[in-house]
């Protein structure tokens, strides 16, 4: 049975233990290194810091974090490196950045933190469940005691985001973190964040037409358009489907349901997730929109070869239901490293058979286009691709029914120099309309 722990549980003994070991450097289980940079200067040695983090080996784990400034014979404090934030003190500090404003959350947040916050084999095991509702963390092994702090918080449209804190960040390469409840994700940290396993802010395994992490959930009835400012239309045939930065795929025929249009802004303030596909006939539900996560580091962020964040939509019901929209993936650190995925593709329109077809898939993490559904009168009745890669639209349906596929999501990075070190996989594309990069605010 799986535990529920909250953001208040208290390491014993054996936790800390586990934590400390854990946020030392790479160990056998590719752990990773989650210390921030140092700033003191060593004394006597004459010796200039080191300005960047380590890299990541060719298993994705984390190098050795970076040193930010020089040590001078005189024992005095260097200049702020690259890839640093600064030693973090012990005890409680701020969760915020100190030196930049993070999108989506106030100036004055009030969240302390005094623990690293690691999800790995020893503090929760192989899989996590993220609620952003109930700000519990439920582990694949019992009596598991990842440390965190969480907070609802406010954004300036008035909607909300769930929040979980630390000290530093680490997701291990084994681990799998399946985000659930209906805000949207915030990942926070003063030091640094280093991502090596999956994050999963997708439809529910079970009804791809129920959202989680700020998505929209397909609506109720037959024949109704999806939720969210995209969502695709639905007619009696087939269904459009779901939009965010790109457009949704047109539900089958000439005079079929249009697809969902663009909404939202490439700064993904306020940070919100993709829209669902319409609903055609009985058994066409759309699929949902694809969540929404925001990753925020104090120094250095590093989503390492192994790492993935995914927030794919879900595919559209058989019977013509339209994909749901990719969702919105944001990161802001001083220094932004991707040699992991970032996915938020759109998933698969439904076929329009209505009798021996099927339904659509969902996206997958990667810049593959999520398939449609197929129907049985050639490919007149079968659904539309979802987005990947350089094709940020989905794909319309058949000629005759099938709903239409859903749109791409957007991802947004924000650095210090407004350019990230970008040599992992992005869909959609890097160079896409729905992938930008600016600088930190503040």
């Amino acid at each position: 049975m799986m535990r529920k722990l909250t953001g208040a549980t208290v390491l014993g003994a054996v936790g800390v233990i586990a934590l400390v070991a854990a946020c030392g450097s790479s160990d056998t289980a590719g752990n990773g290194d989650c210390k921030p940079a140092s700033t003191a200067g060593t004394t006597g040695n004459g010796e200039a810091g080191s300005k960047s983090g380590g890299g990541s080996d060719a298993q994705g784990n984390g190098g050795e974090p970076a040193t930010s400034n020089g040590g001078g014979n005189d024992g005095g404090q260097g200049g702020s490196g690259d890839g640093g934030s600064g030693s973090l003190p012990s005890g409680a500090i701020p969760a915020a950045p100190g030196a930049f404003t993070a999108s989506n959350l106030p100036d004055d947040l009030d969240i302390q933190v005094d623990e690293d916050f690691i999800i790995n084999g020893e503090t929760c095991g192989e899989e996590a469940h993220i609620d952003t509702d109930m700000g519990t963390i439920d582990c694949s092994v019992p009596g598991a005691m990842p440390s965190f702090k969480f907070k609802i918080v406010e954004q300036a449209d008035s909607s909300e985001v769930g929040v979980f804190a630390g000290k530093n960040i680490l997701i291990a390469p084994s681990v799998t973190v399946v985000v659930e409840g209906q805000r949207p994700l915030v990942l926070l940290a003063p030091g640094n964040v280093q991502i090596n396993g999956t994050i999963k802010a997708i439809a529910d395994s079970i009804y791809a037409d129920r959202a989680n992490a700020g998505g929209f959930s397909a609506a109720k009835g037959e024949q109704v358009k999806g939720q969210g400012p995209g969502g695709g239309s639905g007619t009696s045939t087939e269904a459009g489907g779901g939009a965010f930065c790109g457009k949704g795929g047109k539900g089958g025929s000439a005079s079929g349901a249009p697809g969902g249009v663009a909404y939202g802004t490439e700064e993904l303030v306020p940070l919100l997730g993709g829209s669902s596909g319409g609903n055609g006939a009985t058994g066409g539900v759309g699929g949902a929109g694809g969540g929404a996560v925001q990753v925020i580091a104090g120094g250095k962020l590093t989503l390492s070869a192994t790492g993935v964040i995914h927030v794919g939509g879900a595919g559209g019901g058989w019977n013509g239901g339209g994909g749901g929209s990719g969702g919105a993936i944001l990161l802001e650190a001083n220094e932004i490293s991707v040699a992991g995925t970032l996915a938020a593709n759109g998933g698969g329109g439904g076929e329009g058979d209505g009798v021996a077809g099927d339904s659509g898939l969902g996206a997958s993490p990667d810049a593959v286009p999520a398939p449609s559904g197929h129907g049985t009168t050639a490919t007149d009745d079968d659904g539309g691709e979802g987005s990947a890669a350089g094709t940020i639209d989905g794909s319309p349906g058949g000629s005759v029914s099938g709903g239409g596929g859903g749109g791409a999501g957007r991802i947004r990075l924000n650095s210090h120099s407004g350019v990230a070190q970008l040599t992992g996989v992005l869909s959609p594309a890097a160079d896409s309309a729905c992938v930008s990069q600016g600088k930190l605010g503040g």
